[in-house]
């Protein structure tokens, strides 16, 4: 679950850029008095809509099979019926805050993830392929951190060499260079990342590390628009704002509507 904490505070733009991740992170264990809830699948679905988007000149591009896989990488978490924005009420702590994804423990996440992967590979071989780079990137930071057991740091140990034995099979049937599944996976990672940052309601400038050719992208927010720069997104006269949209229910759920869209503006 990501959490979108209800505060009331304007767009911090004074400060200067952040590093994203910080930012998403920190909302992550903010306490608030009401939350907004974003379903790992449903936040996964606006990254594919974001990456399906990235067409302005200088950037990688993905075909709508690899656009479909990205926008599915998060699906295995619908294993988790607290991921389900219409069933049970979320998971919360003892001080009542609700859950996220962010405070699952290994088991629990290495089964999302690899539920995730299987699903990815399902729409193409390169979707596998990247998804399982993604997860594996990610667990490799895990580890480094050291903040897990013996016991934990071993199941994530066997995750990545299950993993990377899933790639040596999927690799040659991508048809794809290694420079081509590379820029997939910086286009997957961007479009998480965005999309976290879009759902967690972060109202901080904030700088994106993807590599990309044109440079590292920026995001402010002004109003209720989010402007990028560089921008990914092609715009044209007629269409020089994207927009997008997630639906999020309300924790607690005391008081109606208790579901809302979360819509987003991009320029």
């Amino acid at each position: 679950m990501v959490l979108h904490p209800v505060l009331d505070e304007a767009p911090n733009s004074a400060g200067g850029c952040v590093p994203a991740w910080q930012v998403i992170e920190r909302t992550q264990k903010q306490l608030a008095n009401e939350y907004w809830l974003v379903t790992q699948p449903d936040h996964a679905a606006l990254a594919g809509a974001l990456a399906s988007r990235m067409t302005a000149p200088g950037f990688p591009t993905v075909d709508p099979l690899v656009a479909r896989a990205i926008e599915v990488h998060d699906s295995g978490w619908a294993i988790f019926d607290s991921e389900d924005r219409s069933g049970p009420a979320p998971i919360v702590n003892r001080r009542g805050k609700p859950v996220s994804f962010l405070e699952i423990e290994p088991a629990d996440f290495l089964h999302a993830w690899t539920a995730s992967i299987d699903r990815a590979e399902s729409v193409c071989p390169a979707g596998g392929y990247t998804v399982s780079r993604h997860f594996c990137a990610l667990g490799e930071g895990r580890l480094g951190a050291r903040i897990d057991t013996p016991e934990d740091s071993a199941l994530i140990q066997a995750f990545l060499h299950y993993e990377g034995k899933r790639r040596c099979h999927l690799q040659p049937l991508t048809g794809r260079s290694t420079g081509e599944l590379e820029n997939i996976l910086l286009v997957l990672q961007f479009c998480d990342l965005l999309s976290l940052y879009l759902c967690c309601g972060a109202s901080d400038a904030v700088e994106f590390p993807q590599p990309f050719a044109p440079g590292r992208i920026r995001a402010r927010r002004e109003k209720q628009v989010f402007i990028l720069e560089p921008s990914p997104f092609r715009k044209t006269k007629d269409d020089a704002e994207l927009s997008l949209a997630v639906e999020a229910r309300r924790c607690p759920s005391r008081v109606a509507p208790n579901t809302t869209t979360l819509a987003f503006l991009l320029c």
